[in-house]
This record gives structure tokens, C-alpha cells and sequence, in this order.
């Protein structure tokens, strides 16, 4: 690439004051050569050295124009800023800042750009338009004496602009280089347009990665969930809680094995028996239920294994077990906790080989019966205390499932909300369209100790007394009683904090705010509502 420092300021002109037509013609031919070599270096790069081609570019662009500084950049979709992507300056100058570039700095200027107006200020001070006010400002405190700014348009479609600026002294180019500038700012705005093509490209691409990975890894996830949604149409939600539950449900259903369902009260064991015994291959064939903790201890076993006619006194009649109504069926123990020492021996029997016999009868009768068991009692501690047969235990305990409370799936109350909405709409003829935002954010800030079978209830009770198609709905007073043991501190820390929020109107500061009131400081408050989750609701 030729060097033309030697003739700064002034790149074409005649060096032979003698044959000055040979000069002129030697210096177009230069320049030619420069133009062919700029488009060669452009030509079949890869997209990523773009960049490192356009430094190397405006570095030879310097060298042989004579200017002090060069500087590439491109337009943004924020019409606020520029993009400045290169610059190069020559020794003792500043290379201008590469990065966002504020508008505001230079407004007329950048404008001009956009307009693809090509500008050429031989004395900036004097040649700037009166409006441009702050380019004359910083062109003074930065020291730029002319300036030359080519645009960088293809198809009417503005892509960025090259500049020329001057600091040493002033600019003494003739038209005839102005002109051929042009030529190397096509050269520049098709590397422009290329590299933000590819740069698209590619952006688009590693999105498509990334999205067919996320695809992938979700894959089983949103087809399990679609299922759940087909499948289950008794059990409202899609939290990941109920989902672990229903894919339990799923992979244990077509076995025979032994399920034990444990749980809080009013979690909905029961449903999640019948949606197992459902997808089971005794469905054809009614579940049979027995509430272990509902039946006095001296008829509990002549309901599950029947008895004699005159088996004990007032027996006049035989009696049918729920064991051999459950024969090739499903047999739902609801509560099994409750059940008796001495008949916890003779389930143990029928568990093992299916076989039992009616009281007050020796005739030992088979039956193929699947048990599925529930209880809200902790088993291993009824073990310890010898309240509950460890034999038993272990034959029941096959396939455990952990039914979730409602305080741990808060993201399904809204739809189990609608859900009791709409049923106990059809039973009193109401057309509920609207909760409020506020009272549904409540039900979810509520830890609902009587779990889903609480909220049904809470919803009825609400429905009775609204006469309106809006539901005004609160959670139950008893929302203030926080000791219940079966809470995490850090869930009775949250209550707590609720309760007091909601007293003191969600006020934190001040006298009588939350943060007195619980005797810590607002910004430890704070804090800990940031840690626990605790946003204030909208308001309607």
C-alpha cells in the first residue's frame, strides 16, 4: 500500500512541478489501487475477522490520505445512539471511543448521515451550520480543525458512515478526492451490510441451538404435562409438586404392587387413589373404600372381611366384606393409620396370600385385590410406639407417594379456585366472571391448614353469600393461627409477616408500620420479604 505521509493533508497533487499531468495520472493510479485493494480485502473473509479487515483498512486509508484520524460506525435500532465499531488515529492522536455513542453529542452531524448527505468541512468552526451548536462545541474541545464524513447507504437504506477528522491542521483535499471517497465508502458499506447480515445469521442460528436444546431437555417434560392434562381431568393444577405426584401415579398404576398415599389432611388422597385405580387395568371394575378411622374398632373388621349369619349378637343375616366386594378390584384403605393392632395382623394375611376368613365362619375364602393406603400420621413414629404392626409397615410402604399440601403448590390455587367456582356454580345456579386480583393473591398468600379440601370450602361459603358476578373471597379467619407443627419455620416466619402487612395496610415504616410492630428494623424487614418471597398485591 503506498505511504503518502510525506505529503500530509494533500494525497493528490502534483510532486513534479515539471510534468504535472504524469503526477495526476500516477496518483489516480494509486488511488485505484488502493480502491482495488480495499475490496480485495473484503472479498471471501470470514465474517468474524470483518472487524480486524476494517482496522487494517482505515489504518491504510490514514496512511495514504494524510488525515489524522478515521473512524467507522453503524446505525442501531435505538435511534438515541450509534455504534462505533473502529477507528484509528495516527501517532499523538486519540482513536475515538469505540462503543454507544450518544446522538445527543452530535445531532446534525449523525443526522446528516442518516439523510445520506455527504459533508466536508474544510474549517468546521466556520462552515458549521448555525443550528449545529454542539457539534461546534466539541469539535472545539476536541481539537478537529475539518472534518469529512462519508455515508454509508445501500438501496436508500442507511447503514453507518466513515469520517476523515483532522487535528494538526486543516483539510487541503481538492473536489476530485472528496469525490472518489465516495467509491471507498461503497467498498465499506458492503462489508457493512455483510458483516451485520452474517452477524444475523449467526445470532439466529445460536438462538435455534439453543432453542432446539431447551426443546429437547423440556421435551419429556411438556409431553408428560400434556398427558396430565388429558388424563387427569379430576385434578386441577401444573405445579411441579402435583406433577411428580401424577407421574407416581402414572408408572405405578399398571402394577399390582402396594400403594401408600401419605399427606396432610384434605390434600386429596382419596382422588389420587381413583385417578390410579383409573389408569390401572382393574378400572373396569368400581373402587372399593373404607375409612378405617370413621368405623367403630367393633365393626371395622366385619366391613372389610364380612361375617356369618349369628356371628355375634344381632347378626341375623351373612354380610359381604369389602375385601371380596374389592375381588379383581382396587381396595382403598382411606386412613389405615387408625386402624386397630388386632386387625392390622389379619390385613397382614390377606397382603400376603389374599386369603381371610368371614367372622364367625372357618371357611377361608382367596380374592385378587389391590390395596391402596392413605394416611395424614406419621407410621414410623406409630411404629416406634408400637401403635402400628412394622410387618405391616413394609408391606404396604412398596410404593410411597407424598401427596403435597396446598401451601407448597401456591401456583395451582388459582386454578383449583375456578375449579370449585364452576362446580359449586352448577349446584346453586351462579355465573361467577371475576375474582379480584387482591383477593386472589391472598388465597395464595393464605398456608390453607386444612389444605384443598379448606379452599372448596372457602369457596362455597363465598358463593352462598355473593349475590353479584364478582367473587369477593377471603381466606379464613383462622389465617392468624400460625402454630400449627406441621409448618416450616420459614413458613411461619412468612405468615407471620403477612398477617402483620395486611394489618398494618402493607405500611413498613413509621409508627404503627409492620416493621415496629414485629420490633426490627424496616430494612431488615425488608429484606427478609425479599428472602421469603413477599411482594405486595396489586391493587384493583
Amino acid at each position: 500500500m503506498p505511504n503518502r505521509s510525506a505529503s500530509r493533508n494533500h494525497p493528490i497533487q502534483p510532486r513534479d512541478e515539471t510534468s504535472p499531468h504524469h503526477q495526476e495520472r500516477q496518483d489516480r493510479l494509486d488511488f485505484e489501487k488502493l480502491l482495488v485493494e480495499l475490496s480485495a480485502c473484503f472479498v471471501k473473509v470470514p465474517s468474524e475477522e470483518i472487524d480486524q479487515r476494517i482496522d487494517a483498512s482505515l489504518q491504510s486509508l490514514v496512511e495514504f490520505l494524510g488525515n489524522d484520524r478515521s473512524t467507522f460506525f453503524e446505525f442501531s435500532s435505538d435511534r438515541s445512539r450509534i455504534r462505533v465499531t473502529n477507528s484509528v488515529a495516527t501517532t499523538g492522536c486519540d482513536t475515538f471511543p469505540v462503543g454507544d455513542f450518544p446522538v445527543s453529542e452530535l445531532p446534525w452531524f449523525i443526522e446528516q448521515f442518516r439523510e445520506g448527505e455527504f459533508v466536508f468541512l474544510r474549517n468546521v468552526m466556520e462552515e458549521l451550520p448555525a443550528s449545529a451548536d454542539q457539534e461546534r462545541k466539541y469539535c472545539l474541545s476536541h481539537g478537529i480543525q475539518s472534518n469529512v464524513a462519508v455515508p454509508l447507504r445501500i438501496g436508500g437504506q442507511a447503514l453507518g458512515g466513515l469520517t476523515f477528522a483532522f487535528m494538526r491542521q486543516r483539510c487541503e483535499w481538492s473536489r476530485e478526492v472528496i469525490e472518489r471517497l465516495n467509491l471507498i465508502g461503497e467498498v465499506f458499506a458492503n462489508a457493512l451490510l455483510r458483516r451485520k447480515h452474517e452477524n444475523e445469521l449467526r445470532t439466529a442460528l445460536k438462538e435455534n441451538s439453543l432453542l432446539r436444546q431447551q426443546l429437547e431437555q423440556d421435551n419429556l417434560y411438556l409431553r408428560e404435562q400434556a398427558e396430565l392434562t388429558r388424563r387427569y381431568d379430576r385434578i386441577v393444577g401444573h405445579s411441579d409438586a402435583i406433577t411428580r405426584v401424577l407421574a407416581n401415579v402414572e408408572q405405578v398404576a399398571p402394577t399390582d404392587a402396594p400403594v401408600l398415599l401419605t399427606g396432610e389432611t384434605g390434600t386429596g388422597k382419596e382422588l389420587i387413589a381413583q385417578t390410579l385405580h383409573e389408569l390401572s387395568p382393574r378400572k373396569d371394575r368400581p373402587m372399593i373404600v373404607v375409612n378405617c378411622a370413621s368405623l367403630p374398632a367393633t365393626l371395622i373388621e366385619s366391613e372389610l372381611f364380612g361375617r356369618a349369619a349369628g356371628a355375634y349378637t344381632g347378626a341375623a343375616s351373612a354380610q359381604v366384606g369389602r375385601f371380596e366386594l374389592a375381588d379383581g378390584s382396587t381396595l382403598f384403605l382411606d386412613e389405615i393409620g387408625e386402624l386397630p393392632l388386632e386387625l392390622q395382623a389379619k390385613l397382614l394375611r390377606v397382603l400376603q396370600d389374599g386369603r381371610f376368613e368371614r367372622l364367625g365362619s372357618a371357611k377361608t375364602i382367596s380374592v385378587d385385590v389391590r390395596i391402596v393406603a392413605a394416611t395424614n400420621r406419621d407410621l414410623e413414629v406409630a411404629m416406634r410406639e408400637n401403635q402400628f404392626r412394622c410387618d405391616l409397615y413394609h408391606r404396604i410402604i412398596v410404593f410411597p407417594i407424598q401427596v403435597p399440601p396446598l401451601r407448597n403448590r401456591r401456583e395451582d390455587i388459582p386454578s383449583l379456585t375456578w375449579a370449585f367456582v364452576e362446580t359449586h356454580g352448577r349446584k346453586m345456579g351462579k355465573a361467577i366472571k371475576r375474582i379480584p386480583r387482591s383477593a386472589m393473591q391472598r388465597l395464595q398468600e393464605y398456608p390453607w391448614p386444612g389444605n384443598v379440601r379448606e379452599l372448596s370450602n372457602t369457596v362455597e361459603r363465598a358463593m352462598i353469600l355473593c349475590n353479584s358476578d364478582t367473587l369477593h373471597i377471603e381466606p379464613p379467619s383462622s389465617s392468624r393461627d400460625f402454630s400449627s407443627p406441621s409448618k416450616t419455620l420459614k413458613e411461619v416466619e412468612r405468615d407471620q409477616i403477612l398477617c402483620v402487612l395486611r394489618d398494618t395496610g402493607w405500611r413498613i415504616r413509621g409508627r404503627g408500620g409492620a416493621a415496629e410492630r414485629l420490633d426490627v428494623k424496616p430494612t431488615t424487614l425488608e429484606a427478609r420479604m425479599s428472602r421469603l418471597g413477599i411482594k405486595r398485591p396489586n391493587r384493583d
